[in-house]
């Protein structure tokens, strides 16, 4: 069994591993990127920081959320916006997508953990950072919610001990672990905040706002509230930054592309960034001289290219599905969902709207579900279809049960789950099992060949309902 004292060291020992790990990623990311980087972003981000203000990036998967977060990492970035204020400020990064489990134990161990690797940078030195080693002894060997976040706070008064300090966490791939962890999580990490003020801040990154991530928003009331008065969409790379990007990864492969090569990668790409990773990454394995236009016909065939489309899409709800669909055949859709995809960096701001990426826009076309078999419901326009045939009789409750079934399509859907998205609130007392049963009652009616025997809508006994394609379980 390791002694305390001997942990104190090992801890001391690895949090320089690590901290010397993340100056290689630092000066990585400089070589990468310049000071004029997503300059409205950083910008926007780096006001709130410097007043003291919470804030949420929102960013579709493989725009560059994480690459953001550690360019806001880096020394001259601090100096570059926050002026002479800069080195009161000291900045944290941590990536829940590295956690063990989604307890709310297991996210305090790792702020702490990325703090311990960040002593020097912290300004932890000495007895103090052997203190704090110590008490993250303390949470592996209980590994007790309450302890963690005592311990955490204990951390922070020792850092936080000038009035000037301030601590920025940013939490990459907050998405990995709202909707699984405990809400007490989120309690906490208000009133650790609380008891800081503005010399606590959190920036939260993930691929939707905080509301929609979390269904269950009167748990986490405080903590959204806290997080949502700033909102900042990380969308495409607009075409300086895009350039950039290309020059770096053209000149890792010594590959050379003309101005309007780069223009045509522009267009194909949208300036998504993972999207021109996996174009870049092909590209350098062909031979020299490849006319760039001639692989618009194939890129959404190689493994690649599909995966990076496949992950934006996935990550969006049937909402937005439903809304690119109509985008790319042409159709108009809602003011608010435009401004929607809009905001998230799906749709350009053109007239008409379009979608981003000629790439994505093809792999959106090969998504249109044929209304000629199975069921297919589309939520923009409110039509149903089944094995064909239109179904144009459901009420508006129908029709919202319906959809909320489709959204989760293959996945039970609980009758509490189902209650809250159909009527908007909570019944006691078996009142919303029995309306629910009446709804899926008449529902069926209309879109099961036969009612008694339903093909789409199933019974899952003691949980609630699934819509499955006829033939699945």
């Amino acid at each position: 069994m390791v002694r305390e004292s001997e942990y104190t060291i090992l801890v001391c020992e690895t949090a320089e591993i690590v901290s010397r790990g993340l100056e290689r990623t630092v000066v990585e990311n400089q070589n990468r990127y310049s000071l004029s980087y997503r300059a409205a972003e950083a910008k926007k981000v780096m006001g709130w920081i410097h007043t003291g203000q919470c804030g949420c990036l929102v960013g579709l998967r493989g725009a560059g959320k994480s690459n953001f977060l550690r360019f806001l990492l880096r020394p001259d970035v601090h100096q570059h916006y926050l002026g002479r204020d800069h080195p009161n400020f000291s900045f944290v990064h941590v990536d829940l997508l590295s956690l063990v489990n989604h307890s709310s134990w297991a996210v305090y161990e790792l702020i702490l953990n990325e703090m311990v690797a960040q002593f020097d940078t912290l300004g932890m030195k000495g007895k103090s950072a052997s203190a704090i080693a110590a008490l993250h002894n303390e949470i592996m060997r209980r590994q007790d919610p309450l302890v963690a976040q005592r311990t955490v706070e204990r951390y922070l008064n020792v850092l936080l001990n000038r009035p000037s300090q301030r601590l920025v966490i940013l939490f990459d791939e907050f998405n990995a672990v709202v909707q699984t962890v405990d809400a007490s999580l989120f309690r906490s990490l208000r009133t650790l905040r609380d008891a800081h003020k503005e010399r606590l801040i959190y920036i939260v990154a993930g691929t939707d706002d905080f509301a929609r991530l979390r269904s269950d928003r009167a748990d986490v009331e405080h903590f959204y509230r806290l997080v949502s008065r700033n909102v900042c969409s990380l969308g495409p790379y607009n075409e300086a930054d895009a350039r950039q990007m290309v020059d770096y990864l053209a000149g890792q492969r010594s590959h050379e592309f003309t101005p309007n090569d780069k223009a045509h990668l522009m267009e194909l790409c949208g300036g998504h960034a993972g999207l021109l990773k996996a174009v870049l990454s092909l590209l350098s394995n062909t031979a020299q001289g490849l006319n760039i236009k001639k692989l618009t016909q194939t890129l959404n065939s190689e493994p690649t290219i599909w995966d990076e489309c496949q992950k934006i899409w996935q990550s969006l709800p049937e909402s937005e599905h439903a809304a690119l669909r109509l985008l790319v055949n042409g159709s108009p859709i809602k003011p608010d969902m435009r401004a929607r995809l809009e905001f998230k960096g799906l749709a350009r701001r053109s007239r008409p709207a379009v979608v981003f990426s000629h790439l994505f826009s093809e792999f959106v076309q090969r998504q249109l579900p044929s209304p000629t078999k199975g069921i297919f419901v589309d939520s923009a326009t409110g039509k149903v279809h089944i094995e064909g045939r239109l179904v144009a009789t459901l009420t508006g409750l129908e029709l919202e049960e319906l959809c909320y079934l489709y959204e989760h399509r293959g996945k039970v859907c609980t009758k509490d789950n189902i209650m809250e998205n159909v009527y908007r609130q909570r019944f006691t007392n078996g009142v919303g099992d029995q309306m629910l049963q009446t709804l899926t009652a008449r529902l069926r009616k209309k879109v099961e060949p036969d009612p008694k025997r339903p093909r789409y809508i199933l019974t899952v006994r003691r949980e609630g309902y699934k819509l499955v394609e006829p033939g699945e379980k």
